[in-house]
């Protein structure tokens, strides 16, 4: 297989070109669909915006029990003294509590700790000889401010706080400009706007840097965006997977020419950030951040798992099909506990069936 890698000098470059098993009417299709705007999915009558600046009048249903959240709110403050002391939670506890969900005041402080950002600094200084933000955004040289700056102008195209010269998306534009700093062999590419535009409107722009900063290294997300061709390894891996939990599913596809890379590509490379409703995403973003990479297969499967009804519907249209399983519709019909319950309950692989199912593309991938 071709090893490719991103070319900085080529700032407008756009990552999917360079999947070297994508043929060009599958790289011409994707980017017809980019940017997947959320306006064309959620209609809006009137000039209305979310808690999170989104114009919507759709509100993802959610179970609104104030004893349980109260409850919820006292215990995530134990949980937060806790990490402030810098003493280690029980992990059965901390995992059971942050798959309810965290609530929203308590993400702030949550997700640096779940993330292990104290430990970040660290490697940050020891490797790189600098811990601090603000340093990284006083290089002399962005290679790709240029390019961040068109994107941010794309991101959450529904969303208020990404229209113009806003606070946020300047926030945007320096989280992105010093990441591309920090990690300099991955630089920036398309995708990373999506994930740390959902990060900044929770956090500050400091924790977030220092969350993408440990995705991009712990966690190895990295790879997906210095060498494109790491997606099929993904697609592997999520294939394999849908055959497994839907054949009926993985056949319509195949029938259809229905290549993961038309839909899934968009999955991977935002962790779901423009694919999910953002208070949904927030929910399987933070359970990622406790549980891994398997999370992340988790989420695609459960998906598939709320679209594979229609999908036997549409199953002689692709056009129609593909439209549906972009669409973020069907997740607002949803309180956020069903699909994480799917998510969690259906789905119970062990990171050992993820590490078997990567080997095992290793060796395809040498034949």
């Amino acid at each position: 297989m071709k090893n490719n890698t991103i070319n900085p000098s080529k700032q407008n470059e756009c990552i999917f070109d360079l999947l070297p098993e994508a043929s060009p009417t599958f790289q011409t299709e994707f980017k017809k669909q980019q940017p997947i705007k959320q306006e064309t999915q959620i209609m809006n009558t009137q000039d209305q915006t979310d808690k999170y600046g989104f114009k919507s009048q759709k509100e993802l249903k959610q179970k609104n029990d104030p004893k349980t959240f109260n409850a919820r709110i006292q215990k995530w403050r134990i949980m937060i003294d806790i990490f402030d002391k810098q003493e280690k939670p029980d992990k059965k506890l901390l995992k059971n509590r942050t798959r309810k969900g965290i609530p929203d005041g308590f993400r702030n402080l949550a997700w640096p700790y779940l993330a292990g950002v104290p430990q970040a600094k660290i490697d940050s200084i020891l490797y790189l000889k600098c811990g601090k933000y603000d340093e990284f955004l006083k290089s002399q040289e962005f290679k790709f401010e240029q390019q961040i700056r068109l994107d941010v102008l794309r991101t959450f195209p529904d969303n208020v706080n990404f229209q113009d010269q806003t606070v946020l998306s300047e926030s945007l534009v320096n989280v992105l400009k010093a990441l591309s700093v920090a990690i300099s062999d991955m630089g920036y590419c398309q995708g990373l706007n999506f994930l740390t535009a959902a990060l900044i409107m929770v956090t500050n722009d400091e924790n977030a840097f220092w969350i993408l900063f440990r995705l991009m290294t712990k966690y190895n997300q990295a790879e997906k965006y210095k060498n494109p061709s790491y997606l099929l390894r993904e697609f592997f891996i999520l294939d394999s997977l849908i055959n497994q939990y839907y054949p009926t599913t993985a056949k319509i596809f195949k029938k259809n020419n229905i290549d993961l890379f038309y839909f899934a590509t968009e999955w991977f490379i935002t962790l779901f950030a423009s694919t999910l409703p953002i208070d949904l995403f927030y929910r399987v973003f933070e359970i990622f951040l406790l549980e891994g990479e398997k999370t992340l297969f988790r989420c695609a499967l459960t998906i598939i798992h709320f679209k594979e009804q229609k999908l036997i519907q549409l199953q002689n249209n692709f056009e129609n099909s593909l439209r549906h399983l972009k669409s973020l519709d069907d997740f607002f019909t949803l309180d956020n506990d069903q699909f994480i319950n799917v998510m969690l309950n259906k789905f119970k692989f062990s990171r050992q069936l993820i590490q078997q199912l990567d080997e095992k593309y290793k060796k395809q991938k040498k034949k």
